[in-house]
């Protein structure tokens, strides 16, 4: 590459190659860059860069070599300092470093520790108080609830599972609304109350309590209706204050209503007490009528009874029949 001395005269040298004498200035005619010699580099070094090993310093802009790391170290106790503003790439400016654990500065251009970064989140995570997160777990401070309010809606939570085995509200009068079916994720395993704790009042509108498929509705005007093959209620069961009346046990008394007395019989060889007679299987069982009828229902069963003086008591009799046995 040509170049020309300052005192005037033109070489044609490639300066790439061509070393300049020591303290020598001359143009490069190619570019009109102004380089100084030394007497040993080939092409000397440009005015205004400098080379610091393999570093190049052109104006105001340091280069490190080709896939080279650029490194400002000082010795000793000194710092780095950039009495300025500094920028990565094309990101934000930044003219200082702040410790600040409030975060008071609330600064566009200034970074912050890891010290304060961490207090200041360790103090005001989320903006909840006491209340701490770790992971996916929200935890409140001990003994303290965990409340979740949303204004003027409700807190949506997406497959709800409790630890614990209580729910419970602080509103006694207005209980938990439920919107939508309440429904057992399995048939016929889970319980509504217990043994030892049963629901007080249960409250259904005029529809269907379905029991195995048994119903018992209502038409909201206080009737109820039972459907199912057979309604049974135990001996002893009562209309009011009135036993209901069974039927007998014949063809004949089995359409009539009747009180069936158990009669209990000994032969006078053997002493029994109340109690045990009580405890013994009844060795007859007298119908006793519901009803005030004259037919003499008994003997449908092939049972004779004598009277008092002596007749028997036939079918034809038209007096009124208490019993049959």
């Amino acid at each position: 590459m040509a170049f020309r001395k300052l005192v005037g005269s033109y070489k044609d040298y490639n300066l790439s190659t061509h070393i300049i004498e020591d303290g020598y200035l001359c143009v490069d005619v190619s570019d009109g860059t102004l380089k100084i010699g030394d007497g040993s580099t080939p092409g000397g070094t440009t005015v205004g860069s400098s080379s610091l090993g393999d570093l190049s310093a052109t104006g105001s802009t340091l280069t490190a070599p080709s896939n080279g790391d650029l490194t400002l170290t000082t010795s000793g106790t000194g710092v780095v300092v950039v009495d300025d503003t500094f920028k990565i790439g094309s990101g934000a400016s930044v003219t200082t470093i702040l410790d600040e654990d409030n975060m008071a500065t609330d600064s566009a251009t200034a970074l912050a520790t890891q010290q304060s970064i961490k207090k200041y989140v360790d103090d005001n995570a989320g903006g909840t108080g006491d209340v701490s997160f770790v992971g996916a777990t929200i935890s409140a401070p001990s003994n303290a609830p965990l409340t979740l309010v949303s204004s003027g809606a409700a807190v949506e939570i997406e497959g709800l599972s409790v630890a614990g085995n209580v729910i419970s509200t602080t509103d006694s009068s207005a209980g938990i609304e439920i919107t939508g079916n309440l429904i057992p994720s399995a048939d016929g395993v889970y319980q509504l109350g217990s043994e030892s704790r049963r629901w007080q009042t249960a409250y259904l509108s005029a529809e269907t309590l379905n029991i195995g498929g048994a119903t018992v509705s209502s038409d909201g005007s206080g009737s109820i209706t039972i459907a199912a093959t057979g309604a049974v209620f135990p001996e002893g069961s009562k209309v009011s204050d009135k036993n209901i009346m069974l039927g007998g046990k014949t063809g004949a008394t089995a359409s009539r209503p009747t009180q069936i007395v158990p009669l209990l019989i000994s032969d006078g060889s053997t002493t029994l007490s109340d109690t045990q007679l009580l405890a013994k299987t009844a060795d007859k069982e007298l119908e006793f009528n519901g009803t005030v009828e004259d037919v003499p229902i008994y003997t449908e069963a092939q049972q004779t009874f004598t009277l008092a003086n002596g007749n028997a008591l036939a079918d034809s009799f038209t007096g009124v029949t208490l019993f049959q046995f």
